[in-house]
């Protein structure tokens, strides 16, 4: 079996569904998604070892030609959830505590991604001026599903929190006249 190496240095074992579930949850879809795997299946099934960042750099790349929207929230997702910010070569730095930049604003950051409902809100206010300085509704809507599955994802988040988070985000998308994201499972706390 192949071994992913993380950035941590750490080793697990290469698991094609855990990719293709990441894939999903950036707004790939079903088709692209099942594409990209097994291409980096491929790519693995040669190999003993591969570290998290070829694969990345693969995939983002990948996503780049296909959907390029897509590619787009992957890479807000890594912004925003796991405090890394990624470059047009695909590479990443991962920032641990400081300052990071989220849009237009400065932030303290401690550790990786967003721990309430205000943070949720400030990124939404920066969609809001991206898009009036013209990014593109398709964009802005990727971003907004990526932001979405992370809040869901979020596992150090309270319930309470992820509820006002997913009402912001919700109401964000009726002011665009877009239907509101819908729960398929109860939160978990």
């Amino acid at each position: 079996m192949t071994k992913v190496i993380k950035r941590s240095g750490e080793e697990e074992e290469y698991l094609s569904d855990k990719l293709y579930n990441a894939l999903i949850r950036a707004g790939a879809s079903d088709e692209v998604a099942k594409e990209i795997v097994k291409e980096i299946d491929e790519r693995v099934k040669k190999r003993e070892k591969i570290s998290t960042d070829e694969i990345r750099r693969y995939v983002l790349t990948r996503l780049q030609q296909l959907e390029p929207e897509v590619a787009d929230a992957w890479q807000f997702y890594d912004r925003v959830f796991k405090g890394r910010i990624t470059f047009e070569n695909g590479k990443a730095i991962v920032v641990d505590k400081g300052k990071l930049y989220l849009g237009r604003k400065v932030k303290d950051f401690n550790g990786k991604g967003l721990e309430n409902a205000e943070q949720v809100k400030e990124i939404l206010d920066e969609l809001k001026e991206d898009m009036d300085y013209g990014l593109s509704p398709k964009v802005i809507n990727a971003r907004l599903y990526a932001l979405f599955m992370g809040v869901l994802h979020k596992k150090d988040m309270p319930k309470g929190e992820k509820e006002k988070a997913i009402k912001y985000i919700n109401d964000f998308r009726e002011s665009l006249g877009w239907k509101p994201y819908e729960l398929k499972y109860p939160l978990q706390s």
